[in-house]
């Protein structure tokens, strides 16, 4: 006990061991920087708040002003004999300071505190009750339970205070009193590590909040979950600084209690939910499959599920599963590992409208097919694998070559860097800072590229007069400026559409159909003023998109989801001839659903058999009974025929309506074919939810994911993709 005491005051007893030394040197050094200034505190009167309920308070106050002020709660003073005590939120140590200088006074306060038969409790416990009285009855308490007349002075070392006693857990600390100085230490050992250093901050705002050590627990695990962060981020000294300054006291936990118990504590609880919900969820579902890269190579997929929120108008997204996909997985481990997925989550293959693949694996898209699932390819990864195929051009991917090679030196130079911001506010060039692409995201590419072309001029300028440095290296040829122009151009709608994408609450197939006739028909044609290149990419990206949607199942999804969507029912970009094949199986579909739901029962008057007693005739029945033939109710085609032209006859919905909720709206109208939409508006366009699609966000994520750990992967994905929940 005396050597930590000495540890934290800088002072060590002869005897110390080496060890011991050390460890209090190396504690001087992490903490030196944070212990710059002293300061002395003169006070006249030692007072003590109501929330301190302990006996022993009845000797201790803080030093405060002549008005009652309290000027820091980082020392304590004792009334006996004006010794300074550290105060830790624990009354131990005024205790023991009482045993060591003060024993007779502490024998006849604990003696005189004990519970008589006659007073049934404490008088501590009297007190609180008699506080709470006060402040229901809405008067003010008193300010002070102690207060005594003293003078002195109270030096503290700068802003650290520590906690040396190492009978004290931050778990036992008293919950509600407030400290007044912003940063306290509690050294649990003789080492510095993140196990043994717990950083401790005052709630100054927030008086009598107890903090439970589950729930900083909880919350330090739901900051990991949210933001996909590593769990070892707990042990940096920075992070445990900050959670110090919002909460006191409190006890972060470590990497492995994170990784080992509090994170898949909140998965098992989270993954339950899943399975709950999952279990009411009557309507088709759309799954999908999204194939990713870690940071040490190896490929991972994302499995999850879509399907309507009936209820609220909304497309749900549960992510799965995450599991390792080596790279030379045949349709035979695709299978097997699909049939596992099927039986853990309890997915009927018969409930599934389409699976969307942000892959380019033909052994999954086989064991798919093999199911007879329709298999439709991920927008998002469609539009990259079209953007690299430009990439890789060879006279393309030199010149990529050459404008990193050229940003990476500028921007490093600090002088070279000084120059291109000047420039740039003198050419009144937009506010974004050049800055080097992250490929594995196209259209990032593409902005560096954007970014280059304006700057030309000064970029070339700053290179030419940098010393050092081999300008052949770093030179771009005229043709080569061309062709970054012609990039530029050709892939600018292909971020319209990334745009578009992001706008939308959820992108859903229906969408497909216009987005690819508007980029093959128009923005891909080549135009006049289109030099060769521009031409040739254009027939490239053209022909990639055509390819990749060329399954009759799929083109047929698509018409029947864009048919079935008011924004686009009128289909302008479609012949005669294409409405007629769209509208064939819609209504064959909606007549066969009808059947299902009336039990295929049309019941005509003239079936039925003649009664034995005949009821009598009215005279307007044998006048015009002939001419009348009555049935108990319509068809399930000629239903269907209404339905269908019930919904023609709505207006079609401007662009930035919500499909589903115009469902929803006129689902009493047309209830059958509102049902038949569910089948098709559960299928996204791309596997990504629309929060991940705008670019940066994309680079952002691609990143923190690639860094997890292979055995929290799944969790940590699960709780990420699924963390708006309530549990």
């Amino acid at each position: 006990m005396e050597n930590k005491q000495a540890l934290a005051n800088g002072t060590a007893k002869p005897g110390t061991s080496e060890d011991t030394k050390d460890s209090k040197n190396e504690i001087q050094m992490v903490l030196a920087k944070m212990m710059e200034d002293k300061r002395t505190y003169t006070y006249k009167k030692l007072v003590v708040p109501p929330s301190m309920r302990s006996i022993y308070w009845k000797f201790f106050g803080f030093p405060a002003t002549d008005e009652g002020d309290i000027l820091t709660k980082v020392k304590i003073v004792c009334i006996l004999c004006k010794t300074q005590i550290a105060y830790n939120r624990n009354t131990s140590n005024l205790r023991m300071h009482l045993q060591n200088k003060h024993a007779q006074e502490l024998m006849d306060l604990e003696a005189n505190s004990l519970p008589s038969p006659r007073q049934g409790m404490p008088q501590d416990v009297k007190e609180r009750k008699i506080q709470k009285k006060v402040l229901k009855s809405g008067l003010t308490p008193t300010k002070y339970i102690y207060t005594t007349n003293a003078d002195g002075t109270v030096q503290i070392d700068g802003d650290i205070q520590f906690v040396t006693d190492p009978n004290i857990s931050l778990s036992s600390v008293e919950d509600d009193i407030t400290i007044g100085q912003p940063l306290r230490v509690m050294i649990k050992g003789g080492s510095v590590n993140s196990q043994n250093v717990a950083f401790l901050m005052s709630e100054e705002n927030v008086p009598g909040q107890s903090v439970d050590d589950k729930t900083v627990s909880d919350a330090v695990a739901e900051f990991i979950i949210m933001d996909l962060q590593l769990p070892e981020i707990v042990e940096g000294h920075g992070f445990q600084r900050l959670v110090a300054t919002l909460r006191s006291p409190c006890e972060i936990p470590n990497k492995n209690k994170l990784e080992e118990e509090i994170i898949p504590r909140i998965y098992d609880n989270f993954r339950e939910s899943v399975m709950t919900s999952l279990s009411c969820v009557a309507s088709e579902v759309a799954l999908t499959f999204e194939e990713w890269r870690s940071n040490n190579g190896e490929s991972f997929v994302t499995f999850s599920v879509y399907y309507q929120n009936m209820e609220e108008a909304t497309l749900e997204c549960k992510v799965l599963s995450t599991f390792h996909a080596p790279l030379d997985w045949e349709e035979a481990h695709w299978d097997s590992t699909i049939n596992s997925l099927f039986v853990e989550w309890n997915i009927k293959p018969d409930r599934i409208t389409a699976v969307v693949i942000s892959t380019s694996r033909k052994g999954l898209h086989a064991a798919l097919a093999s199911r007879n699932l329709i298999v439709v390819p991920c927008l998002l990864h469609t539009l990259q694998v079209c953007a690299q195929a430009c990439f890789e051009n060879p006279e393309v991917s030199s010149m990529l070559s050459k404008c990193r090679s050229v940003i990476g030196t500028v921007i490093s130079h600090p002088a070279a860097l000084a120059t291109l911001t000047m420039q740039e506010q003198l050419s009144e060039l937009d506010d974004t800072s050049i800055s080097l692409d992250y490929p594995a995201v196209w259209i990032s590419t593409c902005i560096m590229l954007e970014q280059m072309l304006p700057r030309r001029d000064i970029i070339m300028s700053i290179l030419e007069n940098m010393d050092g440095i081999d300008q052949e290296m770093f030179e771009i040829t005229n043709e080569q400026w061309m062709i970054m122009e012609d990039i530029v151009n050709v892939l600018e709608p292909f971020k319209v559409t990334i745009m578009t994408l992001s706008e939308e609450k959820m992108p859903l197939i229906s969408l497909l159909k216009p987005l690819l006739w508007q980029l093959k028909s128009s923005h891909l044609k080549a135009k006049e003023g289109d030099s060769d290149t521009a031409r040739i990419f254009k027939k490239s990206l053209a022909d990639m998109l055509e390819d990749r949607y060329s399954d009759e199942s799929v083109k047929l999804l698509q018409q029947i989801a864009t048919a079935l969507d008011p924004r686009f029912k009128s289909m302008p970009y479609v012949t005669e001839e294409d409405k007629s094949v769209v509208s064939t199986p819609i209504k064959q579909m909606l007549t066969e659903l009808i059947q299902e739901e009336s039990g295929d029962i049309t019941l005509k008057i003239e079936n039925e058999e003649v009664p034995s007693k005949k009821s009598k005739v009215s005279g307007m029945e044998f006048l015009l009974g002939s001419l009348c033939t009555t049935k108990s109710g319509m068809s399930a085609e000629e239903k269907a025929d209404l339905e269908i032209v019930q919904y023609q006859s709505e207006p079609t919905a401007p662009l930035n309506c919500c499909p589903l909720q115009f469902w929803a709206k006129v689902s009493a109208k047309c209830p059958n074919l509102a049902k038949l939409v569910s089948r098709y508006h559960c299928v996204p366009a791309c596997c990504a939810p629309p929060s991940r699609i705008p670019p940066d966000v994309q680079i952002q994520y691609d990143i923190k994911r690639a860094d997890l750990p292979p055995s929290l992967i799944d969790k940590l994905t699960f709780l990420h993709g699924n963390h708006t929940m309530q549990v």
